[in-house]
Parts: structure tokens; C-alpha cells; sequence
């Protein structure tokens, strides 16, 4: 299936969500949940059945493994339709604060309209990075993009399914900003598929749940012609790239995808913070 034909059938989804936009409205007011995103905007987001329990399983997460304070100032980098300010603006107080960005408008339009104004602590932002996949026209390229913000202005930055859906070149850059980005103290939440010998060996049992058969060197992906819709990285590589521009891995969680009986999510999780002295004595 090439990329035009993907592009098509995605275009075709969508089309089809939208319609059912009045019937989802009337079963979320029924149940009491008029407030989540439209259906067509959690469906960009993942699968359906999840947009809820991916959404408090994250911020436990946050909570737990970053360890975000309420008074914090949050970096949400792919915030979708909100999945994560939801949760976010019960949590965050009046001193803490939250920026959310992404590369879908219309996503990023409901944030504004329905979250950041009863929120003033909340903002979000369109960027126009390009993704072959999901923004394929826009103006400025994922391996180039600086992001608008001043250097060290947060306490934790998330990529919840980013680099899952990035090109080597563009992943090098987003963790160059990471680094900048970051207070002295801060952490990165990001998520990854990683490839590994643990994770090959599993893979020659059949017990992977994607099968990464397409590319080559430090990256692999799921389908030939789409390589953002599903993307693993060399654990070695991302490791060296983290090394690159100053970061650690603080903590290493593997996922459930590559059919671990000890995963905690589904994909793989790095906690990431500026090295220290000592790190960077080693």
C-alpha cells in the first residue's frame, strides 16, 4: 500500500468520524462526558477505546516516574486534542503552568476554545513541522525546527507517541531542543520503540506486536511506504544521541509492544534529565 492510498483511506476515515460527530455528542452528553474532544479529534490521537485510560495512565506516570509538582511549568510536545491537558488542568495550580503543541490545527483550535479559555494557566500552540504521514505540506522541517520558547523555561517536557512517528534527523534535533529547553533540573517523559536484544530475541518467538521488517541502520519501521506511522529505534543510538547533547536516562521502563511479560505500558518509556557533574565526568 503506497503512501497516496494510506493518505486516501485516512482522508476516508475521518470523513466518516466527522459524520458521527452528532451521535458521539448525544452518547458523551448522555454519559457525561460532553467535555472530551469530538470523535474524529480523539480518533488522531489512537485508538478510541483508549483516549481515556492512556490519558490517566500517563499522568499517573507523570506523577510517579517525573515526579511533576502541581507548581511546575509543562511542555507538551504532539498534546493532540488534549488528551493529557484534561488531566493536566485538575492538576497543575495556579502557580504552575502548561504549553501544548502540535502539528494539527483543527486540534489545537479545540484545545484553545475549550480548555485554554477557562484556563488562563493553559496555552496551546499550531506548529507547522512537517510529518510525510500527518503534515506532509507544511513549511518548516521536524530535523530544523527551533522551538518558540526561551532556553531552560521548563520543569518537564512530554513526547507521549512522538518519536514513535519520526525520521533519525528529526529526532536528533526535537532531543537537541529537549536539552535546551530543559531547567537544570527537569525532566523529558518520552516514549519509543526500542530495538535491543531482548526485544529481537522476542521478536524470533513471533511474540513482538509490530513487526519493524522494513529500513535499515539505526531505524526501522511497519509500513514500507509510510515509514512515520510506525517507527523503532537501536537503543544503542538513541542512547548515544541522548549522550550527544547532554542528556541522561534516569529511568528505563520497557513496554508491553515487544511482548515482555514485565512491561509497563505499551511502549517503552525514558525518564531524561540534563546530566550532572558526575555524569559528565564518566
Amino acid at each position: 500500500m503506497n503512501r497516496n492510498t494510506i493518505r486516501l483511506l485516512r482522508s476516508i476515515r475521518n470523513a466518516g468520524l466527522v459524520a458521527l460527530g452528532p451521535v458521539d455528542y448525544a452518547v458523551r452528553a448522555l454519559n457525561c462526558k460532553a467535555g472530551l474532544p469530538p470523535l474524529h479529534l480523539r480518533r488522531y490521537v489512537g485508538p478510541l477505546g483508549s483516549f481515556e485510560s492512556s490519558g490517566a495512565e500517563f499522568m499517573g506516570y507523570l506523577r510517579s516516574l517525573a515526579e511533576l509538582q502541581t507548581n511546575e511549568r509543562v511542555l507538551d510536545i504532539g498534546c493532540g486534542c488534549g488528551q493529557m491537558a484534561l488531566h493536566l488542568k485538575n492538576y497543575l495550580d495556579e502557580n504552575g503552568s502548561y504549553v501544548g503543541v502540535d502539528i494539527h490545527r483543527p486540534s489545537i483550535s479545540w484545545c484553545e476554545h475549550n480548555i485554554a479559555r477557562r484556563h488562563q494557566n493553559f496555552r496551546f500552540a499550531h506548529i507547522d513541522v512537517r510529518n510525510l504521514a500527518y503534515n506532509p505540506n507544511a513549511t518548516q522541517r521536524a530535523e530544523a525546527y527551533r522551538f518558540p520558547f526561551e532556553d531552560r523555561s521548563f520543569d518537564l517536557i512530554l513526547l507521549k507517541s512522538v518519536f514513535t512517528h519520526m525520521r533519525p534527523a528529526e529526532i536528533s534535533n526535537y532531543l537537541s531542543e529537549v536539552a535546551r529547553l530543559l531547567k537544570s533540573e527537569g525532566r523529558c517523559l518520552a516514549t519509543f520503540f526500542l530495538l535491543n536484544d531482548e526485544q529481537a530475541a522476542l521478536a524470533g518467538r513471533g511474540a513482538n506486536d509490530l513487526a519493524f521488517t522494513f529500513g535499515e541502520g539505526e531505524w526501522r519501521y511497519v509500513h514500507e511506504h509510510s515509514p512515520e506511522s510506525a517507527v523503532a529505534y537501536d537503543e544503542v543510538f538513541v542512547m548515544q544521541l541522548l549522550d550527544k547533547y547532554g542528556l541522561v536516562v534516569e529511568k528505563k521502563l520497557y513496554g508491553r509492544w515487544s511482548g515482555r511479560d514485565d512491561g509497563l505500558s505499551y511502549q517503552d518509556i525514558l525518564i531524561i534529565s540534563h546530566k550532572k557533574p558526575k555524569d559528565a565526568q564518566q
